[in-house]
């Protein structure tokens, strides 16, 4: 008889225990979208533009970074501050949604650089800062002419 009674109170512990989202990691979904005038080349036409989405522990190595830098070895530019990355190309005038990417629990910051064909006159990377923790965020990325936008929503 106590081992029923030990057995029931067991579950009824495990069923009172509360789900606590602030404890999972954070996700992000992302919204690519482009222009039908991005990375415009020698012809003056528009052209496809790749991006990198990454994730760092910190965005100082990545803001002090130059574009070569990043472009040739992105590991050995961020150096400790580097979490991974994702890889994407985009066509002019197009919208491309990745779903939901659970963060890495070092990721304190999400940068995003995008290789267009005139580095010198170009807005090329921006970063955000996200919480570890209990979010779920949406990045907005918006390529125009040879610029990149990034926006945060919660």
């Amino acid at each position: 008889m106590h081992a029923v009674i030990y057995i029931w109170l067991l579950f009824l512990v495990g069923c009172s225990s509360k789900y606590d989202p602030a404890l999972e990691p954070s996700t992000v979904t992302i919204s690519m979208v482009t222009t039908d005038s991005i990375n415009i080349n020698n012809n003056e036409e528009a052209s496809s533009v790749e991006l990198k989405v990454f994730e760092l522990e910190d965005d100082s190595m990545f803001n002090s970074a130059s574009y070569d830098q990043l472009a040739l070895d992105y590991k050995k530019a961020l150096k400790s501050n580097y979490v991974g990355d994702y890889d994407y190309v985009l066509l002019p005038n197009k919208f491309k949604f990745i779903e939901k990417i659970k963060l890495d629990e070092n990721t304190r910051y999400i940068g995003v650089m995008a290789f267009f064909s005139d580095s010198d006159h170009s807005d090329w990377k921006k970063s955000v800062k996200v919480k570890t923790l209990g979010r779920d965020y949406h990045l907005l990325i918006y390529i125009k002419n040879n610029q990149v936008m990034l926006d945060r929503v919660e």
